[in-house]
């Protein structure tokens, strides 16, 4: 007879393994296995091991964080009924399913002694794409900003970058967790990746989350100055080398740029008129030409890509998860875990700019955006793990 702690280590290890594989090959069916072999391992706990329903009722907060992801996980599920595809309500339920049991095993993972080995998956992984990124992809990275037909990652660069941002948030974490500094080695790899991409949110939204980092209460003249020092190098750096120019030329271009998002935004909004309160449904998307003369599919902004699919309903959901996840980690955060707080404003600002929609099969979004959501309902646990 198979015992409850043999398949615990069985699910720990098949879930460690999508951790690690779906990191570098994004949407592939064959590591998409992995995760259905983890998740009817962690069914059966459920049903047969009653600690491990504890996951979703441990405390009165988390209790809550989960039943918000149900709401809005149920809710878009049912906006099939109201779009132009009724019948993929089953899939969307199914991916529902997921996602939720997804979030399951993560915190579970990060409560247990399992959680270093949850984020060096996620790193190794990560360090593996963005190595693969910088030997057989830079020229087309750099030249052409876009990814090749055999590239196994997200399928454009924003998404690429966004993975290396949560790689080198991750490695802090890491190097918290165990103050091994050698997992410092990977940090840079992860930049070459940012820089490479050009990508300015991502780099934005990078910068801004890792301010709330810092010691500000202990920070001194010497600091300041430490700061001036590599703020001068970096400047020298990027002036003197072709990719600093070509990072300097995309930032001077955000004006400009900014009005083709302000156009697919405000054409976005006039739809959004249109159903206003409970949205066009799970499976709408834009379909129009803006005034560059560019096709345009997405909104470019997962909350606007929200309100279009699910109106004023679905985007209340949406913050109402959002926001128990960022008081429970402003509450860890007080405590002493600040990259938990870090990664998941990275993820809120990341999606001002970029996606439409956050449900289905494992792909880039799973690490860009449910995968921090997993660190918030673990909530205040977090510094409990030794």
């Amino acid at each position: 007879m198979i015992s409850s702690n043999n398949i615990k280590r069985a699910n720990v290890a098949f879930f460690l393994a999508f951790l690690f594989f779906s990191a570098i090959f994004c949407g592939y069916t064959k590591v998409n296995n992995l995760f259905h072999i983890s998740l009817l391992l962690f069914t059966i706990s459920l049903i047969f091991i009653p600690e491990s329903r504890k996951t979703f009722i441990l405390d009165r907060e988390r209790k809550k964080g989960f039943i918000y992801v149900a709401l809005f996980l149920v809710y878009f599920s049912f906006s099939n009924l109201w779009g132009s595809k009724p019948s993929n309500i089953e899939s969307s339920l199914t991916h529902s399913f997921y996602l939720f049991l997804f979030l399951g095993m993560m915190t579970t993972m990060l409560d247990s002694e399992k959680r270093y080995y949850v984020l060096l998956s996620s790193i190794a992984g990560i360090l593996i794409l963005s190595l693969y990124c910088l030997i057989f992809e830079y020229h087309s990275i750099v030249v052409e900003r876009i990814v090749s037909n055999h590239h196994p990652g997200p399928e454009n660069v924003i998404d690429l970058s966004g993975y290396a941002a949560i790689g080198v948030i991750l490695s802090f974490m890491a190097l918290k967790e165990k103050g091994n500094r050698a997992i410092l080695l990977v940090v840079p790899v992860f930049f070459g990746v940012i820089a490479i991409s050009q990508s300015r949110g991502p780099i934005i939204a990078l910068a801004l989350s890792l301010l709330i980092t810092l010691p500000f209460r202990k920070i001194n003249k010497k600091h300041f100055l430490y700061a001036a020092v590599t703020a001068g190098g970096l400047s020298a750096l990027l002036l003197d080398s072709v990719m600093g120019e070509q990072i300097i030329q995309r930032f001077s271009e955000l004006y400009t740029q900014s009005f083709l998002r302000l156009s697919i935004w405000e054409h976005t909004l006039q739809l959004v008129a249109e159903a206003p309160f409970f949205g066009h449904g799970f499976d709408y998307h834009l379909e129009f030409t803006n005034y560059s003369g560019e096709h345009i599919r997405t909104t470019h902004s997962l909350y606007l890509g929200t309100l279009l699919k699910g109106g004023i309903v679905g985007l209340a959901l949406l913050l109402l998860v959002l926001g128990h996840g960022l008081k429970n980690l402003i509450g860890s955060a007080r405590e002493g875990n600040q990259f938990e707080l870090a990664l998941f404003i990275f993820m809120l600002i990341f999606y001002l700019s970029q996606g439409i929609f956050a449900i289905g099969n494992p792909t880039e979004y799973w690490y860009l955006f449910w995968f921090p959501l997993a660190f918030s309902l673990a909530g205040k646990r977090i510094n409990k793990v030794a």
